[in-house]
């Protein structure tokens, strides 16, 4: 007799929900990214008929940046302040709440009053007999806090329909790190490939106890927080159509196309607070080493593998990630500089030798020796004029390219680190999101996969162009051993295959 299947899963990276909805003032909030909350409950709903049968052997999984934290600036009341027993600063007015567990479960309350057909529906599908696993990304990092995660598992019982204070506690699982199905499947958010989002400790991501205010402990937020929350923040709410910025590394493609004067009026007024959240005094952190948080993580790595988790694989993807980029000041200047420095020097470059060669051009035409009538001097202007406009735009498109590259940087980098974990845990199947954008290739010499999910957020992308909302509303489907790259289709209620194009035998996005 075979042992029953296990369970298939529905993954959903980087839903981003933020404040969502405000019923009194009857709009969305300026820094809202998501807006589908009646379309995710109508797949929820269908997924949980499709299983009615029996609820086990279906499983969600939000695989981080579910719930966006950074993106909640609004602040309570006094009144509101003196009964949550917290006090709000001025610079927690202007920028939002500082990520303490009091402030973070303020936040949590935000997001599920702003999104509640979102919350419902979840809370639905787990009273049914569903499970729900979380990992943490970079945008909700609260969810390290226990009051955090003790008043989301509140918040489900109090819906109608929803699931009974042992229901939420036996069916809702937190990972603090990935999720594993040993010889099956390997899921991880994915931002501790990236430099800007990388986290020094992430199984005790706090700033050292010293620099707690109030005694509450604080997140230390990796550079790309800091920087969402001190700059990209008010520029959102400037204008709440701008494109997701989900890095550091695209900053520069993101001041490329947005209005110049709004960026340097934000940037006299907040860049300041972004700098200074960066010193070593500050409350904030920057993910720098120290020896009691390099001690505290040794001993939470020996007392995993004491235990039943599989600690040895703690210790192998902390040494993947990539070093976060704000542990030092002197990384932290070349990675802001040297993109502008390179582009300053392009630009000089460019025009130095354009303004050279049009002088030599004048010299020449202006020779009555070697240029005679006015036909060939007007013919040679016009000429030189054509491959001028030409080669500025070939020098234009490859800057844009170079630019765009710096986002296949991270996705390449998810690739390798993915290839590396399916060869070390033999696992089928490595899925991740973080990127925004969708991907499937083959990896381990093609006996695992590694797939990102996507996002629901809207992504300035291509395939727009082809298949409207081809990669929006995206998720994993996993049966047995094989995933699938999917979309809901809201209007024709229905499950859809993601479009895909095969690039390469082993690649396809």
């Amino acid at each position: 007799m075979t042992g029953k299947p296990p369970a298939d899963l529905v993954v959903f990276s980087d839903l981003h929900l933020g404040e969502g909805y405000h019923q009194r003032l009857g709009r969305f909030s300026p820094m809202e990214d998501f807006f589908h909350d009646e379309a995710f409950a109508r797949l929820i709903d269908l997924l949980q008929k499709r299983y009615g049968d029996d609820p086990s052997r279906l499983a969600l999984v939000f695989n981080g940046d579910s719930f966006d934290f950074l993106s909640v600036t609004s602040v309570p009341g006094a009144d509101t302040c003196r009964n949550l027993g917290f006090v709000v600063s001025d610079t927690e007015r202007k920028f939002g709440l500082n990520p303490s567990p009091s402030k973070s479960v303020y936040k949590l309350d935000t997001i599920i009053a702003g999104h509640r057909p979102f919350f419902q529906a979840v809370a639905r599908f787990i009273a049914s007999g569903h499970r729900l696993e979380i990992l943490r990304g970079n945008h909700d990092v609260e969810l390290f806090f226990q009051d955090v995660r003790t008043r989301f598992l509140e918040h489900l019982t109090r819906f109608d329909g929803g699931p009974s204070p042992d229901e939420a506690q036996n069916r809702v699982r937190f990972h603090q790190w990935f999720y594993l199905e040993p010889g099956r499947l390997y899921i991880e958010h994915g931002n501790q490939y990236e430099a800007s989002n990388s986290i020094r400790y992430p199984l005790r991501p706090l700033v050292p106890e010293r620099k707690w205010e109030n005694r509450e402990p604080l997140l230390d937020y990796p550079l790309g927080s800091m920087f969402v929350r001190y700059y990209y923040n008010r520029i959102h709410h400037l204008n709440p159509y701008t494109p997701k910025v989900i890095s550091f590394e695209q900053y520069l493609e993101f001041i490329r196309r947005y209005n110049l004067l709004d960026l340097l009026r934000v940037a006299r007024d907040h860049y300041p607070f972004f700098m200074a959240a960066l010193r070593p005094q500050a409350p904030r952190g920057s993910s720098r080493p120290t020896s009691r948080g390099n001690a505290q993580q040794e001993a939470d790595f020996t007392k995993l593998e004491n235990s039943t988790e599989p600690g040895d694989l703690y210790r192998f993807v902390n040494k993947l990630k990539v070093h976060p980029l704000a542990a030092s000041k002197l990384a932290l200047a070349k990675g802001m500089i040297n993109p502008v420095m390179k582009r300053v020097l392009w630009t000089g470059g460019v025009a130095f030798v354009v303004l050279y060669a049009w002088i030599l051009i004048f010299n020449v035409i202006q020779d009555e020796w070697l240029v005679e009538s006015v036909f060939a001097r007007a013919f040679f202007l016009l000429f030189f004029t054509l491959v001028t406009l030409v080669g500025l735009l070939w020098i234009g498109n490859h800057l844009a390219r170079r630019l765009r590259r710096q986002t296949d940087v991270t996705m390449e980098t998810c690739a390798q680190r993915a290839d590396q974990i399916a060869r070390h845990t033999g696992v089928k199947l490595v899925l991740m999101g973080h990127t925004h954008v969708v991907d499937i290739r083959k990896i381990a010499d093609g006996r695992a996969t590694y797939v990102n999910s996507g996002t629901w957020v809207s992504v300035d992308n291509p395939w727009n162009r082809l298949v409207p909302d081809a990669r929006r509303l995206t998720f994993l489907y996993v049966r047995k051993d094989e995933v699938q790259v999917c979309r809901w289709n809201d209007n024709a209620v229905r499950i859809d295959p993601v479009p895909l194009f095969n690039l390469t035998d082993d690649q396809a996005r």
